[in-house]
């Protein structure tokens, strides 16, 4: 499919068509497993869109459809259970009060689809994100309704969101412009938008930003601010005047060096999981990709106990199908797990535990080298830069404007050396 709008990212076309032949090469859960359980593919239909959702009710749409992703087109009801849910969205599961407003909000308010027309067509529709949401013993149950699910299920063109990214967002506008540019990263621009639209985008329709210079100070300025302090994109944006009046925004988009740099601790720890052998035993029962590494960030011991005792029902034959589905209930039941097969003498539990306590303090002081090296300036960076080259080290890809790497494999072997150049400092 040819996008022949403007705003569209130059990818739309031929370069998804390649990834898809590849994609349909592997296997459906081959290809679920591999996607980072943080990254959200969302359809930019929904996220060019208008209506006022808040900044809480925007993180949870995106929450909800990370967890209902695998499931779209299988289940018609979906389940998160309120602490993990909470976990996802960096926020107080007690208060169950703002989520139920949350929830209330996602399920009521009209939101009109594909604002920009991202898609290439003509299509307009207006819904609402969810059909129905419950919450009951701690459980949150939603629907979508059948016709928006096929979309968000099958995107034709979407952008990856990162849910670790959108926990740092405190302000709704910056999240929802952060979502409206960063599909335009490979392109650089967002093109010209109207003001209405970008009102609408935005969802800063009140009567307040009908006055351009309310709009722009209370709205675009803290936004951008905001956008490039927490998130993995720079915006910059850049004004259109008609008649002495602002008609047109855009936004130039790029990479945040800064954070792609030296900010990379939630893939390695991601990467990690998925290395692990309780995450090979989730998915081989049937755990897609992402529940598993968000059960083991959330609950790593009840995930290893869940896996445990699913195996030893399945070698009892006391499970003949549906090993996932079984595995989701001992995880999310809430109560203590049986543990058939005892696994874990008590030598083994203290030599267990003095593993434990020498891996925290090998976190702890990696926590505090990442922290280290977030606070040098970029004065500090290229010095160790020009340290690093008279050692021998290789930076001829090093842009010292733009304080990065543009070799992966130097950047590599310079972020390991100056981790130990800065761990000296701290020992």
């Amino acid at each position: 499919m040819t996008c022949e709008h403007d705003f569209c990212d130059l990818e739309c076309s031929s370069n998804y068509e390649d990834r898809m032949a590849v994609a349909k090469q592997k296997s459906g859960s081959a290809m679920i497993a591999n996607v980072p359980s943080s990254e959200l593919r969302k359809h930019v239909g929904t996220v060019h869109v208008g209506g006022d959702l808040g900044l809480l009710g925007r993180k949870l749409s995106n929450v909800l459809l990370l967890n209902a992703y695998d499931n779209l087109l299988k289940k018609s009801v979906h389940e998160i259970p309120v602490g993990i849910m909470s976990e996802m969205l960096g926020f107080d599961s007690k208060n169950t009060t703002a989520l139920k407003e949350a929830l209330k909000k996602i399920s009521t308010t009209p939101i009109e689809f594909d604002i920009l027309h991202a898609a290439g067509d003509e299509e307009w529709g207006v819904t609402t994100l969810l059909s129905s949401a419950n919450i009951r013993n701690g459980i949150v149950t939603y629907e979508y309704s059948s016709t928006l699910a096929n979309k968000l299920a099958n995107p034709e063109i979407y952008l990856l969101i990162n849910i670790n990214v959108q926990k740092q967002f405190s302000g709704a506008y910056a999240l929802a412009l952060y979502e409206n540019c960063l599909r335009f990263k490979r392109t650089g621009s967002t093109g010209w938008i109207s003001v209405e639209i970008w009102r609408k985008l935005l969802g800063a329709e009140a009567s307040t930003y009908d006055e351009f210079k309310h709009f722009n100070s209370e709205v675009i300025k803290k936004a951008v601010k905001e956008v490039n302090t927490v998130s993995n994109i720079l915006i910059t944006p850049e004004y259109e005047r008609q008649n002495r009046r602002v008609a047109k925004i855009r936004f130039l988009v790029e990479d945040n060096p800064q954070r792609s740099m030296y900010d990379e601790s939630d893939s390695e720890e991601q990467a990690a999981i998925r290395d692990s052998e309780t995450y090979r035993r989730l998915v081989k029962l049937g755990i897609s990709g992402r529940l598993a590494v968000d059960w083991i960030q959330h609950d790593p011991d009840r995930a290893t106990r869940t896996a445990q005792y699913v195996e030893q029902q399945i070698r009892n034959k006391k499970i003949k199908k549906n090993a996932g589905g079984y595995a989701r209930t001992v995880f999310e039941g809430g109560g203590d797990i049986e543990t058939v097969e005892v696994i874990e003498e008590s030598a083994r539990r203290a030599q267990k535990a003095v593993i434990d306590e020498a891996e925290a303090a090998a976190d702890a002081r990696s926590k505090l080298i990442a922290t280290a090296i977030r606070g040098l300036s970029e004065s500090e960076r290229s010095e160790f830069v020009r340290q690093y080259a008279a050692s021998g080290g290789a930076v001829g890809s090093y842009i010292e404007a733009d304080g990065v790497f543009k070799n992966v494999l130097e950047k590599t072997a310079f972020t390991a050396w100056l981790a130990g150049r800065i761990g000296e400092t701290l020992a």
